[in-house]
């Protein structure tokens, strides 16, 4: 009776595994990019002057409060994970906030993704990732970004702040940069920043799997507006 118990788990298991390496090796279904870049009109490589911006923070002179949404189809969140096939996607749903006073020490910026609204371009493997051994969105329904603290050096930021993913939070700090500004197709102006940061899902509570990677390389491309 035990030996049948024992071939009966031992199939089980084994089913659970295949049934995890299909979705995530699987073909068909991929994730489309709606993204618009507006033109940038006002790069940040030298001034009128032709002084070169490198030398000093390009932000210097925003002030205020940028924000953008994932209504916008001038921002992206997306992620990417190694395994036995790459798995790529992005979240439809999320909202950025930046705000610049003073001088670039004082920025601070903040990101809230609904763990719900990630989108690999196929509804098996979504499904999938939103049980409990991934982002087990019923009882984690948000992914925060926040950075108190901006820094620079030589042309590059780096966001200083924490990501909770699971309700774990852990210091995270990101290189990213400011490409410039311009006005888009709604004639409104913005600014334009672009990064990516890499983190193991592991740490955050996650659950090991022989057929996904454990480092989640997240990248974004954002224009924000004033409001």
């Amino acid at each position: 009776m035990k030996k049948k118990i024992l071939i009966g788990l031992g199939v089980v298991t084994l089913l659970g595994v295949i049934a995890i390496i299909v979705v995530f090796s699987m073909d068909w279904g991929q994730y489309e990019s709606t993204l618009v870049k507006s033109e940038i009109t006002s790069t940040n490589d030298v001034d009128s002057a032709g002084n070169d911006l490198t030398l000093t923070p390009s932000f210097n002179d925003l002030n205020g409060r940028y924000v953008v949404t994932a209504e916008s189809e001038n921002a992206e969140v997306l992620f990417e994970v190694d395994g036995l096939k790459n798995t790529k996607g992005g979240f439809d749903e999320f909202d950025v906030w930046f705000e610049v006073a003073n001088s670039v020490e004082s920025a601070k910026l903040g990101v809230n993704i609904v763990s719900k609204s990630i989108n690999t371009g196929n509804t098996m493997r979504d499904e999938h990732l939103l049980e409990e051994d991934f982002f087990h969105v019923e009882k984690y329904p948000m992914i925060t970004y926040e950075a108190n603290s901006i820094t620079w050096s030589e042309g590059v930021y780096t966001a200083n702040g924490e990501l909770t993913l699971l309700e774990t939070t852990k210091e995270l700090n990101f290189e990213f940069s400011h490409l410039g500004g311009g006005t888009n197709q709604e004639n409104i102006e913005f600014e334009a920043f672009e990064g990516s940061f890499v983190f193991n899902r592991i740490e955050y509570g996650m659950e090991e799997d022989a057929s996904v990677g454990d480092d989640v390389t997240m990248s974004f491309y954002l224009e924000l507006v004033k409001g």
